[in-house]
């Protein structure tokens, strides 16, 4: 199986395990002793991750039905390391009646290969997701710059010399 395919398919298993409100689906997509670089908690590092994830996912399926949206923007493959980065929407679902809660937030994961040929995640980051800007005018300026060529005044130009054909 091509490993993009494989990683792709561990993300549907981790969606499909948010939705079931399946602690240990969700444990089997993380290595052994993954680093948790979650936004606004505590990192843990080792064998502390993976039980400490344990321990937030039953508080959170206890009071909630969560649904995960997964937007993978892109996965690159070297050798035994893959990284993935995208989006994850988490709609989280009151058991006992409300407003739902809606977080957004952009992720990188570093997957490794474990002694079985199985990708895990073996680094977690994510940040709060922001609203998409253009950015600033003088740096469009810059970037356009350089997509003619180099930037302006630094080189003199040539005169290019081409054989006329009659």
């Amino acid at each position: 199986m091509d490993d993009s395919y494989a990683i792709r398919l561990a993300k549907t298993k981790l969606r499909d395990a948010y939705k079931e409100g399946d602690v240990d689906g969700v444990l089997s997509v993380f290595g052994d002793a993954y680093n948790d670089m979650s936004v606004g908690l505590a990192s843990f590092y080792g064998p502390e991750a993976p039980a400490v994830l344990k321990h937030r996912l039953n508080e959170l399926f206890a009071s909630y039905k969560a649904q995960l949206a997964v937007t993978i923007i892109s996965i690159r493959v070297n050798r035994p390391w893959a990284f993935d980065w995208g989006w994850h929407q988490l709609t989280l679902i009151p058991k006992k009646g409300g407003a739902p809660i809606i977080t957004r937030t952009r992720y990188l994961e570093i997957w490794q290969k474990d002694a079985d040929g199985q990708w895990k995640i073996a680094i977690y980051f994510d940040n709060r997701d922001v609203p998409p800007q253009m950015p600033p005018g003088d740096v469009l300026e810059e970037i356009s710059g350089r997509r003619t060529g180099a930037p302006r005044g630094s080189v003199r130009r040539r005169r290019s010399r081409t054989t006329r054909i009659v």
